[in-house]
């Protein structure tokens, strides 16, 4: 894969402000914004002062921050104060950057929204049974997720790692995880060439400006004590109209820089791989790896299967190789009730895992879901499913969550 241009983001040094949700919030309101006034002076004066630069904001400046507008009810008042207890709860000191950054997502109001909640977004319909209405729905940008690593320790290597992470994107800003582990399962990395092993996004992610990545990695200590906070923050990622190629967003927090590697992939669908084993041996697990990319952007490969990574197995009555990631995005450069498929296609390669041994491709075009290839020993079939990238179903929630955010920042 072509080397990608590095672009640093910083992590989160503030809590962007506010946004609304009426609806559960009536039995709230009254009390809160008569406490508001408190719970402003309180917030101002517990603010770790950080960075000498950053002036302290006076009570008349915090005031014009939560009341930007004289026609705010009680109701939005307490929920802008809300969202500031909110992000202060989570926000915490990097010693990489020296300053007091809010961990979480925080962009719009977070006020009563869980932040833990998997995403119910599902995936579209087939592509064969896409409506002219589904069709002006369909996603203008997408991501394809190609890597995660960590290019810098500063505790050395190896390391046991753990933890999440997610992002998060336009159809609903829920959690879609793309690293999952748990303290008893973390993963070994010996070197800043060596990836995380993903496992997701587990649908189409939505990307029509920015999304969001949020991290929460540990590295594990010695028996049950001695666990460290190694990377924790969020990457917006806003995708360049038209750029081709992998990107690479940086992030740089508490012991580490992690680096998270994206390919954007306009008007895209999404394709679900299926691979299993019809003749060959089922008795132990498929020793080689399993790669994809797309007719539009062959540089950017996307591991779905390592032996050495995803702690091998098969599963399925008929051999299928339980891969560690299935769902590619593909770009589709014309429309999908032209005739014309011929570039909407997905590659998929089989490889030594040291890539030195043999090398087997198969590239499926839509409308094709199948095709049969030989590797090695292995008579392997491989089964696409193409579906459509739908827009998220924007609701009043999301919708005031964004208009309220005021012009001013808010500084801890």
């Amino acid at each position: 894969m072509a080397e990608p241009e590095k672009y640093a983001t910083e992590t989160e040094t503030e809590a962007t402000d506010t946004d609304t949700t009426e609806t559960e919030t009536e039995s709230h309101a009254t009390a809160t914004a008569t406490d508001t006034d408190t719970s402003e002076a309180g917030t101002a004066s517990d603010t770790t002062d950080t960075d000498s630069s950053v002036p302290e904001l006076t009570r008349e400046e915090m005031l014009r921050l939560l009341e930007p507008d004289p026609e705010l009810t009680d109701e939005e008042k307490a929920l802008r104060a809300l969202h500031i207890v909110c992000c202060r709860e989570l926000t915490e000191y990097d010693p990489k950057s020296n300053a007091d950054v809010c961990t979480r997502f925080s962009s719009f109001n977070i006020a009563f929204f869980d932040l833990d909640q998997e995403s119910e977004a599902m995936h579209g319909p087939r592509l064969q049974e896409l409506t002219s209405s589904q069709q002006s729905s369909a996603v203008q940008s997408s991501v394809n997720v190609i890597s995660l690593k960590v290019v810098d320790s500063d505790v050395g290597y190896p390391i046991s790692v753990f933890g999440t992470v997610l992002a998060r994107d336009d159809a609903d800003y829920r959690c879609v995880y793309l690293f999952r582990r748990d303290r008893d399962d973390p993963q070994f990395i010996e070197s800043p060439e060596d990836m995380l092993t993903l496992t997701g996004p587990n649908r189409g992610l939505v990307v029509p400006d920015t999304i969001f990545f949020e991290f929460n990695l540990k590295i594990k200590g010695d028996g049950t004590t001695g666990d460290r906070d190694f990377s924790k923050g969020v990457i917006e990622h806003y995708p360049v109209p038209l750029e081709k190629g992998p990107k690479a967003e940086l992030l740089s927090s508490w012991l580490s820089t992690v680096e998270l590697v994206l390919a954007p992939v306009p008007f895209a669908v999404a394709a679900t791989v299926k691979i299993s084993i019809l003749n060959g041996p089922c008795d132990a697990p498929f020793s080689d790896k399993i790669t994809a990319w797309t007719a539009g952007d062959t540089e950017s490969h996307i591991i779905l299967y390592d032996e050495h990574e995803n702690r091998a197995r098969l599963i399925g009555d008929g051999g299928s190789i339980a891969l560690s990631r299935d769902l590619v995005a593909v770009h589709v450069p014309n429309s999908l009730y032209d005739d014309e498929y011929e570039e909407i296609a997905l590659s998929v390669c089989f490889t030594s895992s040291d890539g030195e041994g043999e090398c087997s491709c198969v590239t499926l075009q839509y409308p094709q879901e199948e095709k049969v290839c030989n590797h090695g020993a292995y008579e392997l079939q491989v089964e696409v499913t193409w579906t459509a990238i739908l827009e998220g179903p924007f609701g009043t929630d999301v919708d005031k969550r964004w208009s309220s955010v005021p012009l001013k920042p808010f500084f801890f």
